[in-house]
């Protein structure tokens, strides 16, 4: 498994299942830049995301108190947003602007490999998502369209919103890398935002198209 681009997270784990929280933590614990695991039930979430200040949370889809996890992924660490990955079963996570709002950045069934896990986690950590295919078009649901894009901008921006690496972006579309970091750059210049990240939001309606 190939190192992320930072040096150390801090990973909660929230399960109301002792057993299945313990083999989270098991196959977290493996990754280099994990520095520290918490666990909690989720009757603690919000206590222990304020005392713990966790970079990443893990949620068992399962044990959630709501279908919908937006209420459930509400706290925050002062003024910083908390990124949540949801584990379990994909019926209990659905991608929606107001999931994505509240920091969903990717879900992982009860099948995921350790390898599932550290993609999962690396991705989030650097503000990214991670989504199956399969749930991918509820995401794909909510992007905007936008006029002054060209078709191919268009298309970089809906597999960057993916979560696509440049790399992975230009095997999709048969194009070099290179070319890929050209046309990522109008995207960004284009929508007047600063960062992959925040062209991923305004593209999936969680700011306004006009900022």
């Amino acid at each position: 498994m190939s190192t992320p681009p930072f040096a150390s997270a801090h990973v909660l784990v929230v399960d109301d299942n002792p057993i299945r929280a313990l083999g989270i933590v098991q196959v977290v614990k493996n990754f280099s830049y994990v520095r520290a695991i918490s666990t909690c039930v989720f009757a603690d979430l919000a206590e222990t995301i304020d005392h713990a200040a966790p970079d990443v949370v893990l949620l068992a889809a399962s044990d959630a108190p709501e279908n919908d996890l937006t209420a459930t992924m509400q706290p925050r660490v002062s003024d910083r947003a908390v990124r949540f990955i949801s584990v379990g079963r994909p019926t209990r996570t659905r991608i929606t602007p107001s999931t994505l709002s509240a920091g969903l950045h990717g879900f992982l069934p009860s099948t995921a490999t350790p390898d599932d896990f550290n993609r999962a986690l690396s991705a989030a950590l650097v503000g990214f998502t991670y989504f199956p295919r399969s749930m991918t078009q509820e995401l794909a649901d909510c992007r905007l369209r936008f006029p002054q894009l060209t078709p191919r901008e268009q298309q970089v921006l809906d597999l960057l919103s993916d979560g696509m690496s440049n790399h992975r972006i230009a095997s999709t579309l048969g194009i070099k890398e290179a070319t890929v970091k050209m046309y990522v750059t109008r995207v960004l210049a284009k929508l007047k935002v600063e960062s992959r990240l925040q062209a991923c939001l305004k593209a999936r309606g969680l700011v306004s198209p006009a900022a």
